[in-house]
């Protein structure tokens, strides 16, 4: 909550600075915007055609498919939902593959409308899209077999479960989180006379184009950038060096 985070955010800088102390503040980037988030494409599961056909059929998500078109019918007739939203939801929640490289995983989704008391098969799931971000552990993860069961795939017959993936509306949950705790920082380093650091557009500047420094240019590009460590959350030796120098 950004008010139990500005309470006591106001509390430690209070204690902080009591009798002149003078410091320093950093606020708060967006996670987002870190190889963790941004290393692991939403489609990644390779497929020929044979077991995307498979997949598309009624031993596949055919079932699934026709299930949730079902049940949004069923809600739609009762007036437990608008045709419009549920078209909507239909669309979201479909799960299609094709022969090709760059099929989309098939995750978990806790916002998606629960239809398991209409039929207990049609489990909250869809397949991601470019604003979902996974992370960077599934890369070892997605396309595993469960038991050794090659019926049972990661990712593709089995949905990544919510601790793999941040959805689209948890991201902008974060970032609305991350923006009030932010507005909190940056008016107590005033209020306070204290030195501030934008760690955020720093950040930004890191993953929208690069920062070029000393003959180095460094991104947020996993590895390669630079800039973080390989746990993809926490800076490399330069990055770290590029956050001081920010400060100085």
């Amino acid at each position: 909550d950004p008010n139990v985070f500005g309470s006591v955010y106001n509390t430690l800088i209070t204690k902080l600075t009591a009798n002149g102390a003078k410091g320093l503040v950093v606020n708060v980037p967006y996670i987002t915007s870190i190889p963790y988030f941004t290393t692991v494409q939403y489609n990644v599961v390779p497929l020929d055609a044979a077991t995307s056909t498979q997949l598309n059929g009624a031993t596949g998500y055919g079932a699934y498919n026709a299930g949730i078109v079902q049940a949004f019918a069923y809600l739609v007739s009762n007036n437990l939902m608008t045709q419009a939203n549920a078209d909507a939801e239909i669309a979201k929640r479909t799960i299609n593959f094709h022969a090709g490289s760059d099929n989309a995983v098939v995750i978990m989704d806790k916002d998606l409308t629960d239809l398991t008391a209409i039929n207990s098969a049609l489990i909250s799931m869809r397949q991601a899209t470019s604003e979902d971000f996974i992370v960077l552990p599934a890369s070892s993860f997605i396309g595993t077999k469960v038991g050794g069961n090659p019926s049972y795939v990661n990712g593709v017959t089995v949905p990544l479960e919510d601790k793999w993936v941040l959805s689209k509306k948890e991201a902008s949950q974060v970032k609305t989180a991350t923006d009030a705790y932010n507005v909190t920082i940056q008016s107590l380093s005033v209020s306070k006379g204290l030195a501030f650091v934008d760690s955020k557009a720093i950040l930004n500047q890191v993953a929208n184009g690069g920062y070029t420094a000393n003959g180095f240019t460094m991104t947020s590009a996993y590895v390669k950038g630079n800039s973080f460590s390989l746990d993809g959350i926490h800076a490399s030796p330069r990055g770290y060096a590029l956050d001081r120098k920010s400060v100085v």
